[in-house]
């Protein structure tokens, strides 16, 4: 039974993105974000059945981290439309429907435990600041490329810096809440492991980009620099992952 509303709850927050993607698409934005606040109620009750197989909270491996996504892209499309005048409602739901397809992708894994490792105070408020974190910025990336497009190009521009504002603190909090965690668990806050040092490339990059958004001169580096920290990203969070070679300290998350 439980398997059966694991599966029915993560196509129906995928199906409800990507209409709520086409609504925003063709611009009927009002009935857009109707569907994507049920896709996010989908998205609340998959985390709860997550939360009762798994038996502690759902971010132990990639499936249920890829299933938290929609979850946060709802919320944080709200908070960009209201606060900061940017309707992303497109982007945030196309975000959401390619973590879920992603997380449709991935074994289910439904009798995981949490290994030791990973029963630490630091364990969810460290994933929790990726997985917004890395929301936010996909959710740039695909502004950035939407401002290749001649018309709207420097708002979708601004609109992507905004996101990336967003982001960078919560990538900061997930860079050293990582390093205080390894600290209590291996006793040393940095080992360089493949992971790490792609997650500090990934931060640098983003570094460069505000250092070079500051000065006029180099502002046509902004989307090249949001594009290349997305694809870093993408390297740290599935590609460090799910290569077979790859060997890493933190393969339980795999």
């Amino acid at each position: 039974m439980m398997i059966t509303l694991v599966y029915a709850c993560s196509i129906g927050v995928l199906l409800m993105a990507l209409v709520a993607w086409a609504y925003a698409v063709f611009g009927k934005r009002e009935m857009a974000r109707g569907i994507l606040f049920g896709c996010w109620v989908a998205a609340l009750a998959l985390f709860v059945v997550n939360w009762l197989l798994a038996q502690a909270v759902p971010f132990g491996n990639m499936r249920q981290v890829l299933s938290f996504f929609p979850l946060v892209s709802v919320p944080a499309a709200v908070y960009m439309r209201r606060w900061r005048g940017a309707d992303l409602t497109a982007h945030f739901a196309a975000v959401a429907a390619f973590s879920m397809l992603g997380a449709l992708c991935m074994p289910l894994q439904a009798t995981w435990r949490q290994m030791p490792a990973l029963q630490s105070p630091w364990f969810v408020p460290h994933v929790t600041s990726y997985v917004i974190a890395y929301g936010f910025l996909a959710v740039s990336a695909f502004a950035a490329l939407a401002s290749l497009s001649k018309k709207h190009a420097e708002i979708r521009m601004r609109a992507a810096d905004e996101v990336v504002s967003l982001a960078f603190p919560f990538l900061t909090f997930g860079l050293l809440s990582g390093a205080l965690w390894a600290d209590v668990a291996w006793a040393r806050y940095w080992a360089w492991d493949i992971k790490e040092a792609w997650a500090l490339i990934t931060w640098c990059v983003y570094l460069i980009y505000f250092h070079v958004r500051a000065n006029a001169n180099f502002a046509s580096w902004r989307r090249p620099l949001i594009l290349l920290g997305f694809v870093a990203v993408l390297i740290t969070f599935f590609v460090v992952n799910l290569m077979p070679a790859v060997q890493s300290i933190h393969s339980y998350a795999r």
